[in-house]
């Protein structure tokens, strides 16, 4: 007899036991289909992500990009060089017309400078020029180097007109060529000198890179004069 009350027993256990698996598994499996979706139960979608995911308007997307038009403008703007960073630059190209003291009415010159050091109270330049100009039956040209000095208390970079006072020494090579009145034949000498310089004057800037300069040039000893007063229009 009890034997026979033990089987239906066993079976109702066994009936209960699978009933409890099936509903425990149930939420698992779902919360598991859930996370494969990307999805979180429960969780409402953000209105900053819903924001995010719809698309700009065209008055939005026009405004992100002139926001972004005037950010790259400033950006450029500031790593354009100031004046002050232009003035000291350097090294630079000049081309310019001279009136010498002499016989000559004026000289074309062109020249080349450059910065080579700078110490506590100088700036140290070295010109390279070439100068010609012709008169009559009377043409001259002349090739020179010197070395140059600039106070840096009379230097004032940051000014819009900069002043310009410098002093220095320049070899020449001076060639001259001369018409013989009456002959087809020309007459031609070279001479060397050795002359020291006084320098003053001005210069400004026209735009990034080109700029203008008056400058006069004073000639110690006076043996023979190279004097001028000279208009320079500089590339740097």
């Amino acid at each position: 007899m009890s034997g026979a009350l033990l089987a239906p027993r066993s079976l109702l256990l066994a009936a209960c036991l699978a009933a409890g698996a099936f509903v425990v598994s149930g939420p698992l499996e779902a919360r598991a289909q859930g996370g494969a979706a990307g999805e979180t139960p429960g969780v409402a979608e953000t209105p900053a992500a819903a924001e995010n995911a719809a698309p700009l308007a065209p008055a939005d997307s026009a405004a992100i990009a002139a926001a972004m038009a005037a950010s790259d403008s400033a950006l450029a703007a500031a790593r354009e060089p100031t004046r002050a960073e232009r003035a000291a630059d350097g090294s630079r190209f000049e081309f310019g017309a001279a009136m010498p003291k002499g016989y000559f009415d004026w000289l074309g010159t062109f020249g080349y400078r450059l910065r080579v050091r700078t110490d506590a109270r100088f700036e140290h330049w070295i010109q390279a020029e070439a100068m010609g100009g012709k008169k009559d039956y009377l043409s001259e040209g002349a090739a020179s180097f010197g070395y140059y000095v600039r106070p840096l208390v009379f230097w004032r970079p940051e000014w819009r007109i900069r002043p310009i006072v410098e002093g220095g020494i320049g070899g020449y090579l001076v060639v001259q060529f001369a018409e013989i009145e009456g002959f087809d034949d020309w007459s031609s000498h070279a001479r060397g000198y050795v002359k020291a310089h006084a320098v003053t004057g001005f210069e400004t800037d026209l735009s990034g890179r080109w700029g203008v300069a008056l400058r006069g040039r004073f000639t110690l000893p006076a043996s023979r004069p190279l004097d001028y007063a000279q208009l320079v229009l500089f590339l740097r």
